[in-house]
């Protein structure tokens, strides 16, 4: 999972892709700390990959961090293969190199972190960001 991003200070994107609900966080590699920064909602792909490396630029982000969404076994199914060509379109369009990791309960997990603060519309309004932060938060914590 880590890769020339561990040799010096740099500042991370996370993306938590969906189809109608996009999670973005925002973290870097010395603190290793991922916070939730925004959610983007009802975006085309193409317009979403414009929007991700806007919020890239704005933050000076060196790296981008999604997860890949593996079936509970572990093996690649349809919608692993859709974000994976959509990563591929990121990469092309920001410049900015694409790390995966492993989403597998990431939701489910953001989910829980909120119970009991939120109503049900407060929480879907910030579960994916949490859940990409979740992502984000992984990847830092496996950096050597």
């Amino acid at each position: 999972m880590p890769g020339a991003m561990d040799k010096h200070m740099a500042r991370v994107l996370g993306i938590d892709y969906g189809g109608k609900r996009t999670g973005v966080a925002l973290g870097e590699t010395e603190s290793r700390l991922a916070t939730p920064l925004k959610l983007l909602e009802n975006l085309s792909d193409t317009a979403l990959i414009i929007e991700i490396g806007r919020l890239a630029k704005a933050e000076a982000v060196d790296l981008i961090v999604c997860g890949i969404p593996l079936n509970m076994d572990g093996t690649t199914g349809p919608q692993a293969v859709m974000v994976e060509k959509f990563l591929q379109r990121v990469a092309e369009v920001t410049g900015i190199a694409v790390a995966r990791v492993d989403e597998r309960l990431t939701s489910h997990e953001a989910q829980a972190r909120l119970a009991g603060h939120f109503t049900r519309k407060q929480k879907r309004r910030r579960v994916d960001a949490v859940a990409a932060a979740g992502i984000l938060q992984e990847y830092l914590n496996h950096l050597g």
